[in-house]
């Protein structure tokens, strides 16, 4: 029943996040794998940095090497928490302003390394972390 009721959430509440999540499986030829202790499918083979839309949450392998990988499993397992919770407003409230904080931080090498240390300290990205039970 539990996973029936996350597949209906996924195909209507989350509908956009799970739209732009399988033109990303496409564009980016990445392949499932299932995720051990939650029933979330995790893909790789993205270059981009690691982020979450709906119940899909693509890794940077490359990018996760240098960050402690429990930690940013659980947060962007904490992002997939605010897509259930905030439905089609995830985009808006959550993901735009994430990916842009995160270009702005990666553009400017002396802004990135101040923004770096401030980023988790963004609302959308702290209550990410509360989410998915991250300690900083």
């Amino acid at each position: 029943m539990r996973m029936f009721l996350i597949w209906l959430m996924t195909f209507t509440w989350e509908l956009p996040q799970t739209l732009l999540a399988l033109l990303f499986m496409v564009f980016f030829r990445t392949k499932p794998m299932n995720h051990k202790k939650r029933f979330r499918r995790i893909h790789s083979n993205c270059y981009l940095t690691c982020f979450s839309l709906g119940e899909f949450i693509f890794f940077n392998w490359r990018d996760v090497g240098a960050w402690d990988w429990d930690e940013t499993q659980k947060h962007e397992l904490g992002h997939s928490v605010q897509s259930r919770i905030l439905g089609p407003l995830y985009l808006i409230l959550v993901a735009l302003p994430s990916v842009i904080w995160n270009a702005m931080s990666r553009m400017n090498n002396n802004m990135g390394r101040w923004m770096s240390s401030h980023y988790y300290d963004t609302p959308w990205e702290h209550l990410a972390d509360v989410h998915g039970k991250v300690t900083r």
